[in-house]
């Protein structure tokens, strides 16, 4: 990723005329006797205007770190470089160290007694500095040897000052140990260092030695703590290393710099609830926005008719316990469901896939599948056959037994269609579940299961509600009948996403498979019973089915409209660059709620009219098969799935992130907001 940014930075570096010849940051250099009278001081105050930064040492994942080159006379002698605590900054799917704000770098220096105060020390400085680009800069300074000596008020404070901005060094040396491909830090420090603390951050000093934007993990004990990251890619065996560890309490930030030497760390640690885990008011927030986006997704097209019918089974049920007992199958069947995608995902994700909501869909065997399967599910409806009518929970001559497990798998069903949906509040609370624990991820895909679940549990346990529903009668084979129809719809659908992901050929191969199973599972007045026919026939569509993702995709990914480009970080640099206006539509073929938007609002002549006057550039990142860039920026902006809508302004403003489900009315205000 690193080295992909280098030819554009190289691009934007032969371009710079264009951006004018004023300087982002502003230097002074200075000198000043030491505050403890050992020797002196010298500083470079780098001062970078509002929205830019420079990069401290270790500049991270991206950047450059400040250079001092110093032509001293004879008798002059310099000490190490010293570098003030930096800050974290996300840029992409990037992290980078460094100063947004006025800081100093500081040197202690040595002048022999004979060395005249006519004498200069000459500083040529260079730095890069970032806001949405990177340009470098430099300056030529210099200060006589009188001016350092002086000993003047203003000088001891300044010097003072810059002293105290410096991380403090602490006496007690820490370890680390490389284990299954991560960095285990452990530095010794009692609990009341980390008691308390709103945020402790890590930075540490050695680059190419851990993946900086990849979730830390924080450990401690007693005897101090320990600090997990994963490897960088480039990572290089080393003895020792240095960091500096930031304890945040919400008013003031403390710093303390560790030499850490290779030797053995604790492996029995409890995890730290503080540091890289959420406060609690974040936690409850996921919580409930992951059940509200549960109930959202009953309303979506990808789960109505699934949960219709499954709520009409309930007119059928002998008593309000059957209905009650039920419910809880099917809420049973929704929660392991989503409780096995979040096992997966999350394991996935550990050992270093970056992978989110709806992953399975990019998988052409899952969507080939699921597609055959929305089809049989439709002939069923139509009575062509009674498999799958029992996963339906809508069989009229299921024993209580078989509703139970009707409904049980019911609910399995209704989780496997709606992982292509993302429905509102969801986006945030599952892009803020995979960054945590393993036991605050699963509750908050919990709570999303809960919200699918709960409109037919409320069902089936308030009997006032249960009553209010139509009775049985032939309406409900009428209605069974049109329920069909977005079966179909849905199967036809998953075809096109398996043609745009795999090709022609396994678009035959998949339609081939739903034909051969449909001739296979017809049903003969006297009931089903296979004959050899029937199963050589389910045999060959099972074959068939599995051919069908092991082609090559032989089409180009989706666009949509001419106007709309790929998008990629680099071509938003560029257009910020230019101060052009921004619409980044991340998407997916298999995800509904995303096509909805797409040809209701976006491709909308009014909308596409006002997009044209303001002259705004539209990218789509199209996140129908796995691409991890996409994924990263997804994260970047706490999502974990797709739609999302990023709308740039003109003035090189933070994104506005738009609602998933868009109206023309709030996107046409939101790009007239951003074109001023």
């Amino acid at each position: 990723m690193k080295n992909s940014l280098l030819p554009v930075l190289f691009l934007l570096c032969l371009a710079l005329p264009a951006f004018g010849q004023e300087a982002r940051v502003s230097a002074a250099l200075w000198g000043a006797p030491a505050p403890d009278g050992d020797d002196y001081i010298l500083g470079l105050d780098l001062v970078p205007q509002q929205g830019w930064h420079t990069y401290w040492k270790n500049s991270g994942d991206a950047g450059l770190p400040t250079h001092l080159h110093w032509t001293l006379p004879a008798g002059v002698t310099l000490g190490s470089l010293h570098w003030p605590t930096p800050h974290a900054y996300a840029e992409g799917s990037l992290m980078t160290y460094g100063y947004g704000a006025a800081h100093t770098l500081v040197q202690r220096l040595h002048i022999d007694a004979q060395v005249a105060d006519s004498a200069n020390l000459r500083l040529k400085a260079r730095w890069l500095v970032c806001k949405d680009i990177c340009i470098p800069e430099s300056a030529e300074l210099e200060i006589g040897v009188g001016a350092v000596r002086q000993q003047q008020v203003a000088g001891h404070r300044r010097a003072t000052k810059a002293l105290q901005a410096l991380p403090e060094a602490l006496a007690a040396e820490g370890r680390f140990a490389i284990q299954q491909g991560s960095l285990h830090s452990f530095l010794p420090l009692p609990p009341a260092w980390h008691q308390n603390a709103e945020e402790l951050l890590w930075f540490p000093a050695a680059r190419n030695l851990v993946a900086h934007a990849e979730a830390v993990q924080w450990h401690a004990d007693g005897s101090g703590l320990l600090i997990s990251q994963p490897l960088h890619p480039d990572f290089t065996a080393i003895e020792q290393f240095r960091g500096v560890l930031v304890r945040d309490d919400g008013k003031t930030r403390h710093a303390l710099e560790i030499h850490l030497q290779a030797g053995e760390v604790p492996t029995d640690m409890p995890r730290l609830s503080s540091g890289s885990t959420a406060p609690p008011l974040g936690l409850w927030l996921a919580l409930a926005m992951a059940f509200v986006g549960g109930l959202i997704l009953n309303l979506m097209p990808c789960v109505f008719p699934v949960l219709t019918l499954k709520a009409l089974s309930l007119t059928r049920a002998e008593s309000d316990h059957v209905r009650r007992i039920e419910s809880l199958a099917y809420a049973a069947g929704v929660l392991l469901s989503f409780l096995l995608i979040a096992t997966i995902l999350l394991a996935l994700r550990a050992s270093g896939a970056a992978l989110g909501w709806g992953f399975q869909l990019q998988n052409p065997l899952v969507v080939s599948a699921l597609a055959v399967l929305m089809l049989i599910l439709g002939l069923a409806m139509l009575g062509w056959t009674q498999i799958g009518m029992g996963m339906m929970g809508a069989g009229q001559n299921l024993t209580q037994d078989g509703g139970i497990r009707g409904a049980f798998f019911t609910g399995v069903l209704a989780v496997v269609v709606a992982s292509p949906c993302s429905a509102p509040f969801m986006g945030g609370a599952l892009g803020y579940a995979v960054l945590q624990p393993p036991p605050i991820a699963l509750s908050i895909f919990l709570a999303l299961g809960a919200g699918l679940a709960a409109p037919f549990v409320i069902l089936a346990w308030i009997p006032a509600l249960a009553r209010r529903l139509p009775r049985p009668g032939p309406w409900m084979e009428r209605l069974k009948h049109w329920m069909a129809l977005p079966l179909f719809l849905t199967g036809v659908w998953l075809l096109w996403v398996l043609w745009r992901q795999s090709g022609w050929i396994a678009l035959t191969c998949a339609t081939l498979s739903a034909g051969l199973l449909a001739l296979a599972l017809r049903q003969s007045p006297r009931g089903w019973q296979p004959s050899a026919r029937q199963v050589r026939l389910a045999l060959a569509g099972a074959l068939a089915l599995l051919l069908a993702p092991n082609w090559l995709a032989t089409s180009a990914p989706r666009q949509g409209a001419d106007e709309w480009q790929a998008w990629s970080p680099a071509t938003v640099a560029e257009a910020r660059a230019r101060q052009q206006t921004i619409l980044v539509d991340f998407t997916a073929d298999w995800c509904l709620s995303c096509i909805v938007n797409e040809q209701a609002v976006l491709a909308d002549e009014d909308i596409q009219a006002l997009l044209d006057e303001h002259d705004v550039l539209l990218l789509k990142a199209d996140w129908t098969q796995y691409d991890p860039e996409i994924t990263a920026a997804l994260a970047e902006h706490g999502r974990n799935g797709v739609p999302l809508y990023l709308l740039y302004p003109r003035n090189s403003g933070p994104a506005e992130i738009l609602p998933q489900i868009l109206t023309k009315r709030l996107v046409s205000e939101a790009i007239k907001r951003a074109a001023r």
